[in-house]
């Protein structure tokens, strides 16, 4: 098994659309008393105790950075915050990456068109053409016609706008989905140890009505903890 650039250098990169500038890492001590819950940036330059940055750049053990997850999956409770939809829009903070070489771009976007043109990734036109899956609209890509890429669109963009125009950034469009299905689940059959291979037919019991959610995992690791 191999994952083509078209997974990672593009499809998979789908994620970025979706993050938020900031979040509510936990509860702190009340569920429902916002001031003494924790809120932090992405990314904060000005974050600059080194052993307990101010933000969520990660890499540093500390009790109040521990993660609520009624924050970010639905435990029926109504705390959960929804995510940023699948679209051509990115978070400011990522305009700004910290820890980049000098001289090196700091824009998410920059970085990740380069890649594009670096590794040679064919347009999103071109890829939907040889998976046989409708193209979008030249109308739909207007905005990029003074830059010259309405009708070679890269491939990233591309995957982002689909899910935007073809369904409301709730998920992935046709080409975006594809690639991105087919990469993993060809990573899962070629995986001698996984489940795909050692017992196709096995389905998981836990969970209900023969469902099984990240909210099922939790629960069953036992890593969420009662909210004060």
């Amino acid at each position: 098994p191999f994952i083509p650039v078209e997974f990672s250098v593009a499809a998979y990169r789908f994620g970025h659309s979706q993050v938020r500038p900031s979040y509510r890492g936990n509860f702190g001590t009340s569920a429902t008393d916002t001031t003494v819950q924790f809120f932090a940036l992405l990314f904060d330059s000005s974050a600059v105790d080194p052993i307990d940055p101010a933000d969520l750049r990660g890499g540093k053990r500390a009790p109040r950075r521990f993660i609520d997850w009624q924050t970010f999956f639905d435990f029926g409770d109504g705390r959960a915050r929804l995510n940023k939809k699948i679209d051509t829009k990115l978070s400011t903070i990522l305009f700004a990456l910290m820890g980049q070489p000098p001289g090196e771009p700091t824009s998410l976007a920059t970085r990740n068109l380069l890649r594009n043109l670096v590794l040679k990734v064919p347009s999103g036109q071109r890829v939907a053409k040889a998976m046989k899956l409708p193209q979008l609209a030249s109308a739909d890509l207007d905005d990029l016609q003074p830059f010259h890429l309405r009708e070679r669109t890269p491939l990233w963009f591309y995957v982002l706008r689909e899910a935007e125009v073809t369904e409301d950034g709730r998920h992935l469009g046709p080409v975006g989905g594809r690639i991105v299905a087919e990469v993993i689940l060809g990573l899962l059959k070629g995986d001698r140890q996984s489940y795909l291979r050692q017992d196709p037919d096995w389905t998981p019991t836990y969970g209900q009505n023969g469902s099984f959610s990240m909210v099922d995992l939790f629960k069953a690791a036992d890593v969420v903890a009662a909210l004060p």
